[in-house]
């Protein structure tokens, strides 16, 4: 048995996303993600990151010329015809540009996942629900957030200030109307109104261009790490399986493993789809389903003080690889590793900081390898 969510009103975007992303699969595709080399999956990606940043620069050129030009030709105008105007102009260019960027956005997530072939690494219990592939891959090219959901009792936010998070959406929301209200300031205030007989009313051309091309950007990368941590999510499940290795390990230390992820998910704070199908994986090896309070630091840092010396190393290879899973490394997490690392700090903070570099950088195989987990240091 696998873990049960509980029912979820799926957001119109996401399913928006996931009905497209299903369109796209026509292929039926017989390689796997690590038949490449790093090489040539970086160069591969980088296309279809440079085809959509091309095509989403385009598209904003397209869609916000005609808001800028019907501003710039009606400026002579009374104030309530000029912003009627550019308003009911403005609503259109954006509801026809965000369709264009959502298919753009979505056909790159699909490119890449094709090149990786997810179909290849497939589980009943991952193939519906809100950490599926598709539902993963639907949000990151839309940019949606991952649901808020506790899993086995795990509270990703149990560290982070709710306050702090409403914040910096309002910010990222804002970032296209500062940047255009910025550059006219700037504009204006140095070169005045009029640049070479051009309004500065078509910075707004570039600008828009730019953070569309941003956009792609990081989508693209974001996608790739997704899918890339689903791929080594199966690919240290599938080396457990093959060297039969969780047997080996007591209640405690079963009860430790999953303990080891969830403080991995509190101390990055935030549900990584990565950290949750690593998860969804290990606790469908152990058959664990009950809530053992697996986002207490405390307990787990007992677990390792409590365990053998070789069930002490697999839970800290496990915990390093958790860690590293979101590609990046929280203060949260830099703060407390020593803590949980010990005496072991020097021989697990390097692959930790390799890790968490070669899956920031798109590096599959070389992440692949440093996901050795045993009964060894290190």
């Amino acid at each position: 048995m696998s873990i049960q969510f509980k029912e979820r009103k799926i957001p119109p975007l996401e399913r928006f996303g996931v009905y497209y992303l299903d369109l796209f699969r026509k292929k039926d595709l017989t390689h796997h993600a690590f038949d490449f080399s790093d090489e040539t999956l970086a160069a591969r990606v980088t296309r279809i990151s440079a085809k959509g940043i091309l095509l989403s620069a385009l598209v904003g050129l397209v869609c916000v010329w005609p808001t800028v030009y019907i501003g710039v030709l009606k400026q002579d105008e009374p104030w309530f015809i000029q912003y009627s105007w550019v308003g009911g102009v403005s609503l259109l260019s954006i509801l026809i540009e965000f369709y264009l960027l959502f298919l753009i956005a979505l056909r790159a997530v699909h490119e890449v996942s094709d090149l990786i072939n997810m179909r290849a690494h497939d589980h009943d219990f991952l193939r519906s629900g809100p950490f599926s592939i598709t539902n993963i891959l639907s949000r990151a090219a839309l940019e949606i957030q991952d649901p808020e959901l506790h899993i086995l009792g795990i509270d990703p936010f149990k560290r982070v200030s709710k306050k702090n998070l409403l914040l910096l959406g309002l910010l990222y929301k804002c970032k296209i109307l500062l940047t255009n209200f910025l550059a006219k300031w700037l504009l204006l205030h140095t070169v005045g109104p009029i640049v070479g007989g051009v309004s500065i009313y078509y910075i707004a051309l570039p600008v828009e261009c730019f953070w569309n091309a941003v956009v792609i950007r990081r989508v693209v990368r974001e996608a790739r790490l997704r899918l890339f941590g689903f791929a080594l999510s199966n690919h240290v499940a599938d080396h457990l399986i093959q060297e039969n290795v969780l047997h080996r390990l007591p209640e405690q230390a079963r009860i430790a493993c999953l303990r080891a992820i969830g403080n991995a998910v509190v101390l990055a704070r935030n549900y990584h789809p990565n950290m949750i199908v690593l998860l969804l994986r290990i606790q469908h090896l152990l058959h664990m389903n009950k809530d053992h309070h697996y986002d207490d630091w405390n307990l787990f840092l007992e677990a390792l003080r409590t365990a053998t010396e070789k069930e002490r190393f697999f839970l800290l290879n496990l915990f390093t690889i958790a860690a590293a899973f979101d590609g990046r490394i929280s203060r949260l997490e830099a703060d407390n590793m020593k803590d949980a690392y010990g005496s072991y700090y020097e021989q697990y903070l390097p692959r930790l900081m390799q890790l968490t570099h070669h899956l920031h950088n798109g590096r599959l195989n070389a992440a692949a390898a440093l996901c050795k987990i045993d009964f060894t240091v290190g």
